[in-house]
């Protein structure tokens, strides 16, 4: 089984013209092997470009400092983009944008197999074993049909497929549920479950959706302004952090109560904690010091003065 995905201090910024945006800042955290790990956040917070950073699928601009390994093996940028489809798989977002609507399913599928090195039978074989897997019951007829023909569950299913069709170790799965309805999203929840029937070891879910997280994911990371404030198991139930906390009474099921204040703004790097300018308790060291890990609870950690 995987030992898991271990990041040390890795900054991402993207230099672009006139401005520096500071994407992911400092993140420090380790991914378990054997389980799912939900990663949550506002939209901008980072939790995107940090899975780009794990995939090598980072743009030239982008700036990476820190370090990132897998099974104890330094994975850069370039050894990254090799381990793509044999040991970690990408399920992108936005189904309708990453197939390509000029190619039969089919044809994606045997894309996604060319690390495996097998006939054009055997892939067709495969194939049809993975859309069942999936719960297609007419495979032949989706593998002749292109993506615009497929409803949107049924687009995801397929990237689902597409994304284990080399048995990889780790998938990545990028807001799986996104522009999805009630129905769908919960179709995608059972899809992602039969992953690991696949071969699938272990899984990192970038998401909105609090409800694929609570009932997918065994332990939740936070991240707000590049960083992880709060990662552990039972945290969408029991919040530590204030952000975490502020972040989930802003749901329309628990009152809608808005936040203060706002997001850090493009470019904008904040010398302490960076939820501090929004924060009720912040208090001078915390606008001046970046917070440590602290351990609040058996499998918890939280980056707040409050738990030193």
């Amino acid at each position: 089984m995987s030992q898991g995905i271990k990041i040390d201090q890795l900054s991402v910024t993207f230099h672009l013209p006139g401005l520096d945006v500071h994407a992911v800042d400092g993140v420090s955290v380790e991914f378990p092997g054997g389980s799912v790990t939900g990663l949550i956040g506002e939209s901008g917070c980072g939790k995107s470009v940090l899975g780009l950073a794990l995939m090598g699928l980072l743009p030239p601009y982008a700036g990476v400092e820190g370090t990132i390994t897998m099974d104890n093996q330094c994975l850069t940028a370039q050894h990254a983009r090799t381990c793509l489809g044999t040991q970690i798989g990408l399920i992108p977002q936005n189904p309708s944008e990453s197939l390509n609507p000029a190619r039969t399913i089919a044809a994606h599928l045997r894309e996604a197999m060319i690390p495996l090195k097998i006939s054009r039978k055997e892939a067709q074989e495969k194939s049809v074993k993975l859309l069942q897997a999936f719960g297609f019951s007419n495979p032949g007829r989706i593998l002749k049909a292109y993506p615009h023909e497929l409803s949107g569950g049924m687009q995801q299913r397929v990237l689902c497929a597409i994304g284990s069709a080399c048995s990889p170790r780790w998938i990545l799965a990028d807001e799986p549920t996104k522009g999805l309805d009630r129905d769908l999203r919960s179709q995608v929840q059972d899809t992602l479950l039969s992953l690991k029937e696949q071969g699938v070891e272990s899984m990192i879910v970038i998401t909105h959706d609090l409800p694929l997280a609570r009932g997918l994911c065994h332990q939740v990371a936070v991240m707000y302004g590049g960083q992880i404030l709060e990662m552990g198991r039972d945290l969408l139930e029991h919040p530590f952090h204030p952000y975490t906390r502020a972040f989930l009474n802003a749901l329309p099921e628990n009152g809608f109560q808005p936040m203060d204040g706002i997001a850090p703004r493009a470019g904008e790097h904040l010398c302490g904690c960076p939820f501090a300018p929004r924060c009720a308790y912040a208090e001078a060291r915390c606008h001046r010091e970046r917070p440590g890990c602290y351990v609040p609870a058996p499998g918890r950690m939280v980056r707040c003065f409050r738990y030193e």
